[in-house]
This record gives C-alpha cells, sequence and structure tokens, in this order.
C-alpha cells in the first residue's frame, strides 16, 4: 500500500511538473505571437505575460495554476479590447486621411481641367478606400492608388515644366519687345540722343536723389542761333542733318554720366552732376566744342554752315521744382542770345 501511495504522488507531481511546464511555454508562446500581431501594444502585454510565466513554479499546486490563469483571462481580456480599440482607430485614421487626399485630388482636378477626369476618378477611388473595412485591402488598394498617383503629378509636372518653359520664352519676346519699345519711346528718331520725356524722367528722379542725399546738379539749355534761317534756305532734311551733328558733338561733349537730350526744336538739354561752382568749367568746354563749322548735304550739293549755340545754365537750389530749374536756365540761355543777335553767325569750328 505504502509502495502505490508513493507511485500516486510520484505521477501526481510529475503530471502538475508537466502541466505547470505547458503552462509556463503557453504564456511564453502568446507574448511572442501578441507582439507579432501588434507590436505597437504587444511588448507590453508580453511583459505581463512573462511576469505570471516567472511566478510559475515547476512544482506549482493546482490552485496556483488556476489562480494564474484566471490572471491570464484578464490579461488577454484587457489586451484584446485594448487592441481592439487601437486597429479601429486606426482604421478610422487611414480613412480620414483617404477622404482628405481625395478632397485634395478633387481640388487638383478642378483647377487643372487637362486631368479633371482622370483625378475625378482617382478621387473615386480614393473615397471608396475609405469605406473598406478589411485592412488588408485598404493597404493593397493604397499601394495601386499611390501608383497611380504618382503618374499622374509625374505628368502634370512634366506638363507644367513645359508650360513653365513656354512661358519664360515669351516673356523672354515680350520683354525685348519692351525694351525696343522703351528705347524707341525715349529716343530722339531725328538726332539719336534721349528725347525730351526720358530727360524729364531723369531730371525729376535727379532732383529728388538731391532732396534727399543733398547731391549737386546743373542742367544747361544748347540753343541754335539762326537755324530758322538754315531750314529755310537748305530745307527741312538739311536742317535735321545739322540737327544730327550737332547732338553728337554735344553728346561728345560730355561724360557719359551725364543726359544729353533734344528738349525740343533746335534746342538741347544737358543734365550733369556738379555744383554752380564748377558748372562753368563743364559747359563753357562743351560750348566751344560745339560751336564751328559744319557739312551739310543741300539739293545735291555740299555745304558749309556755321553754327553757334547760346547757352543757358542753372543749378539746383533746396526747394526748386524742375519747372523752376528748367525756367533759370531757360532766361539765361534767351538772356545771352539777345546780347548776341548783332554777332556774325560765327568765325569758324574751334576746338573740335
Amino acid at each position: 500500500m505504502i509502495s502505490l501511495k508513493k507511485h500516486i504522488e510520484s505521477s501526481a507531481d510529475q503530471s502538475v511538473r508537466v502541466l505547470s511546464g505547458s503552462y509556463r511555454d503557453s504564456l511564453t508562446a502568446v507574448g511572442v505571437g501578441a507582439t507579432q500581431i501588434c507590436p505597437h501594444l504587444g511588448e507590453d502585454f508580453q511583459r505581463d505575460l512573462l511576469k505570471l510565466r516567472d511566478q510559475l513554479d515547476p512544482s506549482a499546486a493546482p490552485d496556483l495554476l488556476a489562480q494564474t490563469g484566471k490572471q491570464v483571462e484578464e490579461e488577454l481580456t484587457k489586451w484584446g479590447k485594448t487592441a481592439s480599440e487601437y486597429l479601429q482607430q486606426t482604421a478610422c485614421q487611414i480613412k480620414e486621411i483617404m477622404l482628405i487626399v481625395a478632397e485634395a485630388t478633387q481640388a487638383v482636378a478642378e483647377r487643372d481641367k487637362r486631368y479633371a477626369r482622370q483625378f475625378g476618378e482617382f478621387a473615386e477611388q480614393l473615397s471608396a478606400i475609405g469605406n473598406l473595412e478589411d485592412l488588408t485591402k485598404v493597404r493593397q488598394s493604397l499601394g495601386k492608388s499611390a501608383q497611380q498617383l504618382k503618374s499622374y503629378v509625374d505628368k502634370l509636372v512634366e506638363d507644367g515644366e513645359q508650360s513653365v518653359s513656354k512661358l519664360r520664352a515669351e516673356l523672354s519676346v515680350y520683354q525685348n519687345r519692351l525694351d525696343e519699345v522703351e528705347r524707341v519711346a525715349t529716343k530722339d528718331p531725328v538726332t539719336g540722343v534721349a528725347n525730351r520725356y526720358k530727360a524729364e524722367k531723369h531730371l525729376q528722379f535727379r532732383i529728388e536723389r538731391c532732396q534727399k542725399e543733398s547731391a549737386r546738379l546743373s542742367v544747361a539749355i544748347f540753343d541754335l542761333d539762326n537755324f530758322k534761317q538754315i531750314n529755310d534756305l537748305y530745307g527741312h532734311p538739311a536742317g535735321d542733318e545739322l540737327l544730327a551733328q550737332f547732338a553728337t558733338e554735344l553728346r561728345s561733349a560730355f561724360r557719359s554720366t551725364d543726359l544729353v537730350s533734344r528738349w525740343g526744336g533746335d534746342e538741347f538739354l544737358a543734365i550733369v552732376d556738379c555744383g554752380v561752382e564748377e558748372v562753368r568749367s563743364r559747359i563753357d568746354p562743351a560750348r566751344k566744342w560745339v560751336d564751328g563749322e559744319y557739312t551739310i548735304q543741300a539739293g545735291g550739293e555740299t555745304r558749309k554752315v556755321n553754327v553757334r549755340a547760346s547757352v543757358g545754365v542753372a543749378s539746383w537750389r533746396p526747394g526748386d521744382r524742375m519747372a523752376d530749374l528748367i525756367g533759370r536756365a531757360d532766361a539765361a540761355m534767351y538772356g545771352e542770345k539777345a546780347q548776341s543777335k548783332a554777332a556774325s553767325k560765327g568765325s569758324g569750328k574751334t576746338g573740335k
């Protein structure tokens, strides 16, 4: 009897050890599986199961096994609920993202009518993906839709680059035309120097600069004496030729930073960056340079004419407007012209 009892007890202990070992292995396997199913949530669950496993002694009593089983059941229930909520939340986020992308795609389609149909169909596909319950199908549909969207966008970008290149070429042509228009609009067609429009803009700019920076500015008005007689004697084409030659000489007498323009008729305006102290030292050499003998064509013959220009100079004063500055230079020019009425037409061109 005693031997039978020991045999039964030994068999029971062995069964408990086997059951306990199987239980421990099961806890380990469940934890590993949970981590693979949902890594984001499975790690904490696996850690809790391993704690329970470590609490089990190979010779644990049946009541301890039962207690551990109850704890495992509670952990499984809690983890299942948490995993379900997480997956539902993830699915909702995926659907929300799909709807947002669908709306954005539709907006692109409305903006670019060339791809309206393709983008419209793609937006419908994205909306349909948002209604799928199976995450596996959602993932598969997303992969296909991503490739489709990439092809649409690549084509859109390619067409956009072509449109931009074309636009740049057109803008370059327009810019060249505008530059030509600006050049023609600011150039006197007879003499080739700046016209009055450009001179007024430049002078106003220089006056504003003087007001801000106390810069120096002077103007000189050149008026050809007795020019009307040249037109009457030789004709207007000869007069235009004389004006063109005079303008060339006048421009060569000034620096590149100065502006020489035809102010009107036989009057020319020079805008120079100097003050009243040195304006005469700049203007007098220029007048000597342009006065003298010129050769023109008149009636098929070569004619030589003597030219003299009356000059009026004025320097900018604080508070001066353009009209004030031009008015003083104009008055000075007419004063000099009145004094030289009795003078001869010229004693020959000098200084050239």
